[in-house]
């Protein structure tokens, strides 16, 4: 194929574009290769940072373990709210500082949801920004009805003002019990609870409700064969009878 003078002035024209478009193309390439080989560097400082980080979680790991059996050795095992209080207290800085950890377990133990009790105080936003501990002081007012409630004036809204709780009451000590077996369970510090500590939800209490109704039946007695009607008073009595025998007994 021969080239015509055409095409050659035309290359020739076009051969300082292609060639600095060459050479950017080149530049480019050693550009991205540079940055290749940074990217390789820090995925292997990466992955040596990563390798030190894991085995310095797996030393930490191990460390809990030997203090967590160190504490169950040296110290004695928590039994009163007070002791399991006091632990919490101590921990809580570093793995509860806000305490919602408190307040979630405590919710799940009464069913208490705060925000949806106080409408009027929810709505104003006063739980927006509270920690657990101060949602715990509304969640133990309800828990122990020591909540006094006032209308708003020309609203269907009731305002809450928090009473004193009798925390002297052993109603409210089983309450702090299980809550704080809960919460160290929760923790992981279940090993260092008294055994027989662990305890499900908080007991609810129950009324016995008796319903009382007019009560009817027959008698038979050995030496006859027909039965003999009797009313309550003498159902009551019939037990002291040792040759009779109660044939039926009906609500009425």
């Amino acid at each position: 194929m021969t080239v015509g003078l055409r095409d050659m002035l035309r290359a020739i024209r076009e051969y300082p574009a292609v060639r600095a478009e060459l050479e950017t193309s080149r530049t480019e390439l050693r550009q991205a290769q540079q940055a290749l080989e940074q990217n390789q560097q820090n995925c292997e400082s990466l992955l040596l940072t990563s390798n030190e980080q894991q085995e310095y979680m797996n030393f930490l790991s191990h460390k809990a373990e030997a203090l967590q059996d160190a504490l169950g050795e040296f110290c004695p095992r928590l039994s009163t709210p007070e002791d399991m209080k006091r632990f919490y207290d101590a921990i809580s800085p570093s793995m509860d500082a806000q305490g919602f950890t408190l307040y979630r377990m405590a919710k799940e133990l009464t069913g208490i949801d705060v925000p949806s009790l106080f409408p009027y105080e929810d709505n104003r936003g006063m739980f927006e920004l509270m920690e657990g501990h101060q949602l715990m002081d509304w969640l133990i007012a309800v828990r122990f009805q020591a909540v006094d409630w006032e209308i708003i004036p020309g609203s269907t809204y009731e305002s809450a003002t928090l009473l004193e709780v009798d925390t002297s009451a052993p109603e409210y000590h089983a309450f702090e019990k299980q809550l704080y077996e809960k919460v160290l369970g929760r923790m992981g510090f279940q090993d260092i609870l008294a055994p027989g500590q662990e305890v499900g939800a908080i007991e609810n209490k129950t009324t016995e409700l008796k319903l009382y109704s007019h009560l009817s039946g027959e008698l038979t007695e050995q030496e006859y064969d027909d039965p003999q009607p009797l009313d309550g008073s003498d159902l009551a009595i019939c037990h002291a009878a040792p040759d009779c025998f109660l044939y039926s007994v009906a609500l009425c």
